[in-house]
């Protein structure tokens, strides 16, 4: 039995370590803002790189913003366990842009802060801790 653990926590670590730019976990101490008020309901995940994907659980959708390329959207192909952890399809993962092509308004990124207004407009601020 203990061979089996030890194996299992291996083949884990080994998991995590070749898909770590696809595995988003949460980040409970995060915070996430829409137009100044905070939002209670959302989680937020974060992978190695620090892209970020917030679920927004009140209006049942996610946003996701990769420092790639700055442009948030929806994912297209995400598999969850609820409340722990995410992962995408691809290390640059694919997006349902949030506004028009040429209207597509990039997020302003850093190391502890991601700001990106959402589909109707409305400025979202999200605080990495």
């Amino acid at each position: 039995m203990r061979t089996i653990l030890i194996v299992g926590t291996v083949l884990l670590i080994v998991f995590v370590a070749v898909f770590r730019q696809q595995i988003f976990i949460r980040d409970p101490l995060g915070k996430v803002e829409r137009n100044g008020v905070a939002q209670d309901a959302a989680r937020l995940y974060i992978d190695y790189s620090n892209d970020v994907l917030v679920e927004d659980a009140a209006a049942n959708r996610r946003y996701l913003v990769e420092g790639w390329n700055g442009v948030p959207g929806m994912p297209k192909h995400l598999a969850c366990l609820t409340a722990l952890v995410c992962w995408t399809d691809a290390t640059e993962a694919q997006v349902f842009p949030l506004g028009s092509h040429p209207n597509q308004v990039r997020a302003v990124m850093s190391a502890k802060e991601v700001t990106f207004a959402d589909e109707t407009g409305a400025a979202m601020r999200v605080q990495l801790r």
